[in-house]
C-alpha cells in the first residue's frame, strides 16, 4: 500500500490479488464483508453496510434494529473500473444532509494482470465541509482511516 499526502486530498493505492471484476464487487456490493463494525456513525450496533449498486444509490449502515444510517450517495457506478460516492459525514461525525457540504471519494480499479488489480482511492473536496475541514482530512488519512481500511479490504478480497 502506498499513500500520497497532499493539502487537498488523501490518496491511497493498493495492489490486490484478484481479477478486476472481483476487486470491484468486493469493494462495492461486498463492502459488508470487510467494513469494520466500529466504523459507524449511527447510534446503534451496525448489522450491515450497504451500497446500492447504481448511480444515485444510497450508501448506509443498517443497525441491528433496522434503523438506516446514511453516509453517502453513489456518484459514479461504472463496473469494473470506477466507483465514486459523496462522503456525507460532517465534521461532527454525523450524517451531513446538505450535499454541498459533502466531500467525494473516487475508487478506480486497473487490471495489472488477469489475477491482479491496482486499486486507487482518492478522497477530495474536504473544503466543502466548511471551516475546520482539515480535521476531516487529517482523520481519514491517519491510523484507522483510509490507509487501514484499504488494507483490510485488500485482505478480504484476497481471501474471497
Amino acid at each position: 500500500m502506498t499513500q500520497q499526502l497532499s493539502d487537498k486530498e488523501v490518496r491511497v493505492e493498493l495492489g490486490v490479488d484478484a481479477p478486476i471484476d472481483k476487486a470491484y464487487d468486493v469493494f462495492t456490493i461486498g463492502i459488508d464483508s470487510w467494513w469494520p463494525r466500529a466504523h459507524h456513525i449511527g447510534k446503534g450496533e451496525l448489522a450491515q453496510e450497504v451500497i446500492e449498486p447504481r448511480e444515485g444509490g444510497r450508501c448506509f449502515g443498517r443497525e441491528a434494529d433496522g434503523t438506516e444510517c446514511p453516509w453517502g450517495t453513489v456518484l459514479v457506478w461504472d463496473p469494473p473500473r470506477h466507483f465514486a460516492f459523496s462522503w456525507e459525514i460532517g465534521l461532527d461525525w454525523q450524517h451531513e444532509t446538505n450535499p454541498d457540504r459533502a466531500s467525494r471519494v473516487d475508487v478506480t480499479f486497473d487490471a495489472v494482470t488477469p489475477e491482479r488489480t491496482a486499486v486507487t482511492l482518492v478522497h477530495s473536496g474536504f473544503e466543502n465541509h466548511g471551516a475546520g475541514w482539515e480535521s476531516m482530512r487529517d482523520s481519514v488519512q491517519s491510523e484507522g482511516g483510509w490507509p487501514d481500511l484499504i488494507n483490510i479490504y485488500g485482505k478480504a478480497v484476497a481471501a474471497q
